[in-house]
């Protein structure tokens, strides 16, 4: 017998994505939903004969919507009464339980609060944008209120199997196991395309920046080399396949030669280096370019000149500077038949941006219906470490590991994004010592 759910029949659409997402997907339970006119609130019947009442905060109250009124200010994270040392936020309702013999009462709408982060609508409903229209993690809820650090759906999702627990009912667990998932997001695959760079390089340290050392370095270890500083791809599929997973590698599709980022797609280099990661079995994904973020015609063109020239499907990757619209980008992305995008990760602060660390389907929330899209969301990546946050390479990699271990705890998928750039140069000589991946996994 299933477990069934008694909710009163408004919102239809938003209330069976929370349910699909928290008792399908990440408790793994055969469940269905009994409209039920007149019920305020979420009745939960077990197959045991006890019940779980979780409180609606959000769709039941008048006059409700998706607008900026409607977002919390200031929002409640107490001690979890069930689990000693752990914490529970409500991002509707409070963290207060009132448990008799064959029921419980939970005040904390997990329902509501999930849809919030997921869908990101809260990013819909704000004005707040960066330089590059990107809505900023400070203007978040998460991070205004402590909780970034936090994957709060999974834990809500463990808060109800801990009550479903309480009441005698205890389905099986989905089999999961935690894994760390690189991935490298191709803006510049070399430095260096002629000898003619080589030399600009050099002279740059030595006549522009005025750095003997710098100009020592690039003398020293690559001036004479053949290998490009930036062509350290072998590294990153080195450190997946002691994974035991593909890592993911993300190219930019054609575009104008004055872009911010332009490589020739059919130069014998590039060519030869999209063959090279597809034969040792890793995924060559797609970067749609800084305007393709809501422009579907921009999108699909530069998506099609990448496909023609990969030896393998192309049906994933990341938006380009992280630009993201809700939910227009999502929509973008399911137009031209992609499985899943994974931009919804902060270029400012690493964290659970959607609040959760397992890939999801996304809904939205202007059609009001699930997506076939799927969001693996973005954790970190070494962008944030270094430059936005300013962090040393040992202060980046404690936050890495407070990360994983919070991902660790759910069985979760670590997505960590390393340009390729990254591994060499100049600047990020320092971080060299500190690039072991495999620490990061179990």
């Amino acid at each position: 017998m299933p477990l069934t759910i008694h909710t009163a029949p408004v919102f239809q659409p938003e209330k069976e994505y929370c349910f699909r997402v928290l008792l399908g997907e990440l408790l793994g339970l055969d469940y269905r939903v009994a409209w039920t006119e007149g019920e305020p609130n979420y009745r939960l019947h077990l197959p045991n004969g006890t019940a779980l009442v979780v409180r609606d905060h959000f769709w039941g109250k008048a006059g409700i919507g998706l607008q900026p009124a409607n977002i919390p200010s200031l929002i409640e994270t107490a001690p979890n009464p069930f689990q000693s040392g752990e914490v529970l936020t409500a991002v509707f309702g409070k963290v207060r339980f009132t448990v008799e013999n064959q029921q419980i009462d939970c005040d904390l709408d997990v329902f509501a609060s999930a849809f919030f982060m997921l869908t990101r609508w809260e990013e819909h409903a704000l004005p707040d944008r960066d330089v590059h229209g990107r809505f900023p993690a400070e203007s978040s809820l998460a991070w205004r209120n402590g909780f970034l650090h936090r994957p709060v759906v999974n834990e809500w999702a463990d808060l109800l199997r801990y009550l479903f627990a309480r009441l005698g009912w205890e389905p099986p667990r989905p089999k999961r196991t935690f894994r760390l998932h690189l991935t490298c997001d191709v803006d510049h695959p070399r430095l260096w395309w002629s000898v003619s760079d080589r030399l600009r390089t050099l002279g740059g340290s030595f006549l522009k920046r005025k750095n003997a050392s710098e100009a020592l370095f690039w003398l020293k270890k690559y001036f004479f080399n053949k290998q490009d500083p930036y062509d350290t791809f072998h590294q990153i599929m080195d450190a997946a396949e002691q994974t035991g997973h593909p890592a993911h590698f993300n190219f930019l599709g054609e575009r104008p030669p004055e872009s911010d980022c332009w490589y020739p797609l059919e130069h014998p280099f590039v060519r030869s280096l999209i063959e090279n990661i597809s034969a040792r079995g890793h995924v060559i994904g797609f970067h749609p370019s800084y305007e393709a973020f809501d422009q579907p015609d921009i999108f699909n063109r530069e998506l099609e000149s990448l496909r023609r020239i990969t030896p393998q499907p192309v049906w994933t990757g990341r938006q380009h500077y992280l630009r993201f619209a809700v939910p227009s980008t999502w929509r973008v992305w399911e137009q031209a038949g992609m499985a899943w995008d994974s931009t919804m990760g902060y270029p400012e602060h690493p964290g659970f941006r959607c609040g959760i660390c397992q890939d999801f389907p996304v809904f939205d929330i202007e059609q009001r219906k699930i997506l076939n899209l799927r969001e693996k969301p973005l954790i970190a990546m070494d962008v944030t470490l270094a430059l936005y946050r300013g962090w040393s390479p040992e202060q980046a990699y404690q936050v890495l590991m407070q990360l994983r271990h919070q991902v660790e705890k759910h069985d979760g998928e670590f997505v960590l994004l390393w340009h390729n750039s990254s591994l060499g140069g100049w600047e990020w000589r320092e971080w060299q010592a500190f690039l072991k991946f495999e620490s990061l996994r179990v």
